[in-house]
């Protein structure tokens, strides 16, 4: 499971936050060093994303706190739409093969009816997938730090000594 850090933003309707993550390095988040001198893609020193986010920690406006992202959804979601697909169109072609003695008698009604089942088969995924989808929504699992326990001033402090590791905020 993917986890963040960040603030929350703001608060939205029906238990979710809009909670801004800043990277806690440069380069792409939670992706080894190696990889970060391979790819042009970065995040540049003091950029933000934000994401809506369920509130189960009961976080308020301001508060430090850990965004997890399940990521068994998005491989089931990925699994339901490329692999029920291969499959069938993996069954079309064999089924295809021994209708046609291994492609040397092609005609048109075996070839269509190798197509029909990989045409089913992106059918059937495409109707499991909307049956049964279920959005991979990030969960802020806990609170690191109250807003209250945050000011603008602390941080300014922190800096002047250069023990600014609680405070994650750009003044």
């Amino acid at each position: 499971m993917a986890q963040y850090e960040g603030f929350v933003a703001s608060k939205k309707g029906e238990g979710l936050v809009e909670v801004m993550i800043s990277p806690s390095s440069e380069g792409i988040p939670g992706v080894s060093e190696r990889v970060n001198q391979q790819v042009c893609h970065c995040a540049a020193e003091g950029s933000q994303v934000t994401i809506d986010a369920l509130n189960e920690a009961g976080a308020g406006v301001g508060d430090w706190v850990v965004v997890r992202r399940d990521t068994s959804v998005l491989l089931r979601n990925a699994l339901i739409l490329i692999g029920i697909p291969v499959v069938g169109i993996l069954f079309g072609v064999i089924i295809s093969y021994y209708m046609t003695s291994g492609f040397r008698t092609l005609s048109l009604s075996r070839i269509l009816f190798g197509v029909a089942l990989a045409a089913m088969a992106i059918m059937t995924a495409w109707f499991t997938y909307r049956r049964t989808y279920k959005p991979a929504v990030p969960v802020i699992e806990r609170i690191l730090m109250k807003a209250s326990a945050f000011t603008p001033q602390t941080c300014l402090d922190n800096r002047a000594t250069d023990s600014c590791v609680s405070c994650r905020f750009t003044c």
